[in-house]
């Protein structure tokens, strides 16, 4: 068995982003996917993406509004191991393919619900677009002031449907390691407000914190509309017109930069010795100087020295999404990938999601056609019904990854969140901090780290002794997994490169999370989040359209500056969770393949290939593809019938891209002449008189609160939900919604005291996930330690040495400060 997924036959029976990309890389990785669609086919295939999206797999087409439809159906399912839908709750009953229904005849099966809000609750039948989830969870205030209006501001990259797709990915092969063990299927359960979920790092616990500890915290630093970049996160714009993304938070790699860039001696100036870190005044002079400085070469000039005379500098020019794919990196990895298809031409697609050394993906092929499949596979059921996986002795585990350990060498948001999401799961995650602590400590009293590093126990430890390489390498021969984002040469300083930890633990599953990759010509260079984001071209869908600056435009160091502002608020700080997601799913194969296959192997995933799944719905070319839709640069949205309009009072996100829809608003607000304008009356006559349509919106929309709205709409279904407009706080400690979902969980820190935390993105009827809290620095030392044969006074002298360490615990409110 060379793929990890083979034999698996998986009967995809939704609709949408992350079902489909989901099951597109079950397709790479071996499965047999099967996609059934309806007599018109699915939605998806009258998008550019269609093609991409449901590349190597079959399509059977059956109409489940009949009676022979569903009869073929569960029929079908009987020869299926996984089995995915996206319908609203409850439409499954009536189509006869709900999981009580199919697992009744294969109690094996691993049967997949997606859906927008959840399954129980007042929001549960609300339409699975990404923007509606968005609006209505608090997400689109993060971009709030990013185009100087008032309001919540429209988030362009489909962050929910992207951290879905991963966590369906996720929860299917935890199932699926559940059943190989145990011979028992089971339901799993995730949704786009959960997806959505993980992208807030810090807002959920800070406004906790405002309100639990007023006078250590008093304001949110990043609720402040006006707030610009960090100065290690300024854009410069070039001598001839372009912008550069750097990326230089970390003092030494800022220091890099500020040399790089001749500024080197600023540096013995008292006012700017702690950059990148200083007060307002210091802060905004280095930032212009910086600036200043930016317009003395080109663009050329100065990625020649970013790239080729310095290792340590993070810089990138801003690009489109299309342009990203072309960047040398990602062709070199590659994360994309050439192949022919019928029905368009050659096309550059998206390449596999990670790179497995033992057990690598391909892509299988070109999308079908609908019902290309229809007639082979129906008349192959009766040879290929499943024998149901005998269920052994073995009680199920508590959670599904119950017994497998992860250790964490990796820093700041992306691998560290990874490993969180997989502890959600039940892995045991061991994580190994410096006694300087993580960046995440750094700022806003380290609070950052109660959801980077929730669930994980805690080492602190100085790796650059021997007796703290001695700790590392026995805690490695100990680990089933481990994770880093170290650039290539310094795991293997540490005593921690592939070819090292393999000869101490030959069974290890090694995952490289890197930014550019392990090799190839960007693979010596740093790269924090903005990176991704400039790369894959996140950022500049973010800012908008008829934004940025032509080339030759004239522009004062002030209008750079503000520019900058808008820059640096479009690519926030999504490109890291975005590769949690995908490093995450890495760790689920890597598993997975061990223990189906017998491969303990490399694993390489990076910041460019995960944000380039992020874009999925524009990384990919062919000739005369389609552009891909920009928002408006005041953040509304993209166009007339999806995007933010103001109500009489608040705000509300409209979505009814779809004829019917657009049908059933008409009816619902009483405009049924809209549907006989000749402005509007054909999708391409909306697209003609966008404008003209959202303004004759607007003034509607403005008539009625937007509560109103949301509950006119929704009970007629066109999608309208209130948008949220003060934070992602706000919406998930308010609404009772969450909690009958089970979407908050309660926990408590040993300095925090208990605070409310995000539920699992995704669960599992039989084996449920968990959730846990932040540890503090070193927390688990001792108890590690004395695990790995340590005695307490061998930890004794190891503390006073200064091989290990751990913060006090100081708990807020018992101890003044």
């Amino acid at each position: 068995m060379s793929e990890i997924l083979e034999n698996l036959r998986v009967l995809d029976f939704s609709s949408g982003w992350p079902g489909s990309i989901a099951t597109m890389v079950m397709s790479d990785f071996g499965a047999e996917v099967i996609k059934i669609e309806p007599p018109e086919g699915d939605p998806v295939r009258k998008l550019p993406q269609g093609l991409l999206w449901n590349r190597g797999k079959k399509s059977v087409v059956l109409d489940l509004t009949t009676k022979e439809g569903q009869e073929k159906a569960q029929k079908l399912s009987q020869t299926a191991d996984v089995i995915l839908e996206s319908y609203t709750p409850g439409e499954t009953n009536k189509l006869g393919i709900d999981y009580e229904t199919l697992s009744k005849n294969k109690p094996d099966l691993i049967y997949c619900s997606i859906t927008s809000f959840g399954q129980h609750g007042p929001y549960a039948k609300y339409k699975s677009y990404e923007g509606i989830v968005a609006a209505k969870s608090g997400r689109y205030t993060v971009f709030s002031g990013q185009s100087k209006r008032s309001g919540p501001h429209y988030a362009a990259v489909n962050v929910a449907n992207h951290g879905t797709a991963m966590a369906t990915i996720r929860g299917i092969i935890a199932a699926l390691l559940v059943r190989d063990k145990t011979g028992h299927g089971q339901k799993v359960e995730t949704s786009l407000l959960q997806g959505i979920s993980h992208f807030d790092i810090t807002n959920w616990l800070i406004w906790q914190m405002m309100l639990k500890f007023p006078d250590r915290f008093q304001e949110d630093p990043a609720s402040d509309p006006n707030r610009k970049p960090g100065v290690g996160y300024q854009p410069i714009r070039t001598k001839d017109g372009h912008w550069i993304q750097m990326a230089n938070i970390i003092q030494r790699l800022f220091r890099a930069s500020l040399e790089s860039m001749e500024l080197g001696h600023l540096l013995e100036d008292p006012k700017f010795k702690t950059a990148p870190t200083l007060m307002e005044e210091p802060r905004e002079e280095l930032r212009r100087l910086i600036i200043e400085k930016g317009l003395e070469k080109t663009l050329d000039e100065w990625m020649d020295i970013f790239v080729n005379k310095t290792s340590n500098v993070a810089a990138e020019p801003f690009r489109m999404t299309k342009n990203g794919l072309e960047h040398s990196q990602v062709e070199y990895n590659p994360h994309v990938v050439e192949i022919e298809d019928s029905r368009v031409g050659r096309m550059t697609q998206l390449g596999v999601l990670v790179r497995m050394a033992e057990t690598p993906g391909s892509v299988k092929g070109e999308a079908p056609n609908i019902g290309q499949h229809t007639e082979e596979i129906l008349a192959g059921i009766n040879g290929h019904l499943a024998v149901p996986k005998e269920k052994s002795k073995a009680t199920p585990p508590k959670h599904p990854l119950d017994g497998f350990t992860i250790l964490d060498m990796s820093t700041v948001i992306a691998g560290p969140l990874s490993t969180s999401l997989s502890h959600e799961l039940g892995a045991r995650v061991i994580r190994i901090e410096t006694l300087e602590g993580d960046t995440t400590r750094r700022n806003y009293d380290g609070l950052g780290a109660n959801r980077t590093q929730a669930g994980a126990e805690n080492i602190s430890i100085n790796l650059q002794t021997p007796e703290g390489k001695e700790i590392l390498n026995k805690l490695v021969a100990n680990v089933d997994i481990l994770v880093h984002n170290m650039r290539p040469g310094a795991p293997e300083r540490l005593g921690a490169g592939y070819d090292q930890v393999k000869k101490i633990n030959p069974n290890i599953v090694y995952i490289y999370a890197g930014g550019y990759g392990d090799s190839g010509p960007h693979s010596h260079r740093p790269a924090m989040h903005p990176i991704g984001g400039a790369v894959i071209g996140g950022a500049l869908n973010q800012l908008g359209r008829n934004v940025m600056p032509p080339t030759d435009a004239k522009m004062s160091v002030d209008e750079i500056d503000e520019m900058g502002r808008r820059l640096g608020r479009a690519n926030e700080t999504n490109p890291d969770p975005n590769s949690s997601a995908v490093i995450s799913a890495a760790i689920l194969l890597g598993l997975y393949a061990r223990e189906r296959v017998g491969k303990a192997q490399y694993i390489l995933s990076t910041m460019l290939g995960a944000n380039a799944y992020a874009n999925a719905d524009d990384f990919f070319a062919y000739d005369g593809k389609p552009e891909r839709v920009i928002p408006d640069g005041d953040g509304y949205g993209l166009h007339a019938l999806y995007r933010l309009y103001q109500a009489k009072g608040g705000w509300i996100f409209l979505a009814c891209p779809n004829e019917d829809e657009w049908e059933a608003l008409c009816k619902t607000i009483d405009r049924k002449d809209l549907l006989q304008n000749p402005n509007f009356s054909t999708p391409e006559s909306r697209i003609a008189n966008d404008e003209s349509l959202a303004t004759e919106l607007g003034e509607l929309f403005n008539s009625r609160s937007a509560k109103d709205w949301e509950n006119l709409l929704s009970a007629n279904d066109v999608a309208c939900v209130e948008a949220e407009e003060s934070s992602m706080f706000y919406f998930y400690s308010n609404e009772p919604h969450l909690q009958e979902n089970g979407f908050i969980r309660e926990v408590e820190n040993l300095r925090l005291g208990k605070y409310w935390r995000y539920g699992p993105v995704v669960d599992l009827s039989l084996t449920p996930a968990r959730v846990g809290s932040g540890p503090l620095r070193g927390q688990h030392s001792e108890k590690i330690l004395g695990e790995l044969g340590y005695s307490a006074s061998d930890i004794k002298d190891l503390l006073s040495k200064s091989i290990i360490s751990w913060e006090d615990v100081n708990r807020w409110g018992d101890v003044a400060h």
